[in-house]
C-alpha cells in the first residue's frame, strides 16, 4: 500500500485505467457466461420438448415400450432422459433406474421449462458433482394422465470454461497491477537517485559558496588590516613631508615658480591624507563623507594625475562628457581614486598607440562613468574573479590585485553598481553608476 500510495501520478493513472478496463472485461465476461448458460439451459428445454413430442407419437403404448422408445432417441453425449409416468413421484431413466427427483417434480408443478439442478441431486442422477441443467416438458397420455419428460445434462464444461475465463482475467489484472507497480517502483527509485544527486550537488554548491565567502571574508579582513597598517605607516612620513614643504614654502615665497612647486607638493600630500582616511572608513565599515561633486571636475582631476603616465606609455587618452551634467552625490577623493584605478588598468592593458576613453553620461536619476580601451581584452573567467582582493593578471611587481576590489567597495559605499566586460572587437569596458542626488540614494537604500 505504501508503494502504491507513493506511485507517481502517471503510474497511478495507468494502473487505474488498466484495472478499470480489466474489471469491465471481467463484468462483460460474466454477462456473456450467464447468457451462454441461459442459452444452454434453453437448449435442454427444447430437447425435452422434442422428446415429449416424439413420445406422444407412440401412444397408446405401455410404459415399458415408452421407455424403450425414449432410450432409442439419439441425444448429444452426457445427457440423461428421465420420464415420469402419470400419478407417480418417481422418475424412470433410460438406463433402467428409478429415482426420486423432487426438485424437478416441484419445478413441473410450477410450470417451469428450465431448472438448475443442485449438485446433490446431480450426483443422485449419476452426473458429475457440478451444477446441472434440466429441460422439462409434459405431454398428454389421454385417460391415463400427463407424462413428464426431463432432459438433464451437466454444466461442468460451461462452468469450467467460465472459471478459466475468470481466472485469466484475474491473472491479467494481477499482472497489470504488478507491472505498473514495478514500473512505478523503478520510476520512484530513479527519482530518488535524481533527488539524491540534486541534493548532493546543492550541498556541494552551498559548501563551495560558503568556502568562497569565507575566503572573501578572510581577504577582506586582511585588506582591512593592511589598509590600517598602510594608513598608519603613510601618515607619519606624509606629515613630515607636509611639514618640510611648508618650511620650504616660506623660504621660496619670493620665487613664484619654486613656490608653486611646493604648493603642488602640499596639495598632493593633502589629497593622499584624504584618500587614506576614506579608505580607512571603508575598511572599518563606516560611511565616507558625501558632498555634491561635479562629474567634470572628477574626470579632469583623474586625467591630470595620470597625464604623465599615459604620455610615457604612448597611449592616447580621450574624454567625452555630456553637456550640463548634474552634480553627483559622493566622496570626491574616493570617486576620483576609483576613476584613477580604472584609467591605470586601461593604460596598462594597451600597447603603444592604444586608445583609452573616459566618459560620463546621465541616465535618469543616475550617472554612469565609463572607461574603455582597445587593449588585450578580458576573459569570462577573469570577469568573474576580477573584483576579488589580491587577484591580478599583471606580471609580478606591476599589480597588487587591490585596484578593482577597491573600486568595487567605493562604488558600493555610494549605493551604486560596478561592472566590467569585454569591449568588442577587442579591449575592455568598465562602468560605474552612482546616484545624482541625496533623495535618490536614500530611496534606493530604503528599498
Amino acid at each position: 500500500m505504501k508503494t502504491l500510495a507513493a506511485l507517481p501520478l502517471l503510474q497511478i493513472f495507468v494502473l487505474l485505467s488498466v484495472t478499470a478496463t480489466l474489471v469491465l472485461a471481467y463484468v462483460d465476461e460474466e454477462r456473456e457466461s450467464a447468457e451462454a448458460l441461459s442459452d444452454f439451459a434453453q437448449e435442454q428445454a427444447n430437447l425435452a420438448q422434442a422428446v415429449a413430442n416424439g413420445l406422444r407419437g407412440t401412444l397408446p403404448s405401455s410404459g415399458e415400450k415408452l421407455m424403450d422408445e425414449a432410450g432409442r432417441m439419439a441425444l448429444p453425449h452426457s445427457r440423461l432422459i428421465l420420464v415420469r409416468p402419470p400419478g407417480t413421484p418417481t422418475w424412470n431413466t433410460t438406463d433402467g433406474r428409478t429415482l426420486l427427483a423432487p426438485q424437478m417434480s416441484e419445478a413441473l408443478q410450477r410450470g417451469q421449462a428450465v431448472l438448475k439442478v443442485q449438485r446433490a441431486e446431480a450426483v443422485a442422477l449419476g452426473l458429475p458433482e457440478r451444477m446441472a441443467l434440466a429441460g422439462l416438458a409434459q405431454f398428454d397420455a389421454g385417460s391415463s394422465g400427463r407424462w413428464a419428460v426431463a432432459v438433464v445434462t451437466t454444466a461442468e464444461r460451461e462452468r469450467n470454461r467460465e472459471r478459466r475465463a475468470r481466472w485469466r482475467l484475474v491473472l491479467a489484472i494481477a499482472l497489470a497491477v504488478a507491472f505498473v507497480t514495478a514500473l512505478g517502483g523503478t520510476a520512484l527509485e530513479r527519482q530518488r537517485r535524481e533527488l539524491e544527486l540534486s541534493r548532493n550537488l546543492a550541498v556541494t554548491r552551498v559548501e563551495r559558496e560558503r568556502d568562497e565567502r569565507l575566503e572573501r571574508l578572510n581577504k577582506a579582513v586582511m585588506m582591512t588590516t593592511l589598509a590600517s597598517g598602510v594608513a598608519h605607516e603613510v601618515a607619519t612620513p606624509l606629515a613630515v613631508i607636509a611639514g618640510h614643504a611648508e618650511q620650504v614654502l616660506k623660504r621660496v615665497s619670493s620665487d613664484e615658480k619654486s613656490a608653486q612647486g611646493v604648493r603642488v607638493i602640499l596639495e598632493q600630500a593633502d589629497r593622499i591624507q584624504q584618500t587614506v582616511r576614506g579608505f580607512l572608513d571603508l575598511a572599518r565599515g563606516g560611511s565616507p563623507a558625501f558632498e555634491r561633486v561635479d562629474p567634470t571636475l572628477l574626470i579632469a582631476g583623474a586625467i591630470s594625475l595620470l597625464e604623465h603616465r599615459f604620455a610615457r606609455a604612448q597611449v592616447d587618452l580621450h574624454h567625452k562628457l555630456s553637456t550640463d551634467l548634474a552634480p553627483v552625490r559622493g566622496s570626491p577623493r574616493l570617486l576620483e581614486h576609483a576613476l584613477v584605478n580604472l584609467l591605470i588598468n586601461s593604460c596598462d592593458a594597451c600597447i603603444r598607440g592604444g586608445q583609452v576613453e573616459i566618459k560620463a553620461q546621465a541616465d535618469g536619476s543616475k550617472m554612469t562613468f565609463t572607461v574603455s580601451d582597445d587593449g588585450e581584452g578580458i576573459s569570462p573567467d577573469t570577469v568573474r574573479r576580477v573584483m576579488e582582493p589580491f587577484f591580478t593578471t599583471k606580471v609580478e611587481g606591476r599589480g597588487t590585485g587591490l585596484g578593482l576590489a577597491l573600486v568595487n567597495e567605493i562604488v558600493k559605499s555610494h549605493g551604486g553598481t560596478f561592472g566590467i566586460e569585454p569591449n568588442p572587437p577587442h579591449g575592455t569596458r568598465a562602468h560605474l553608476t552612482i546616484f545624482l542626488s541625496d533623495g535618490d540614494f536614500n530611496a534606493a537604500a530604503k528599498s
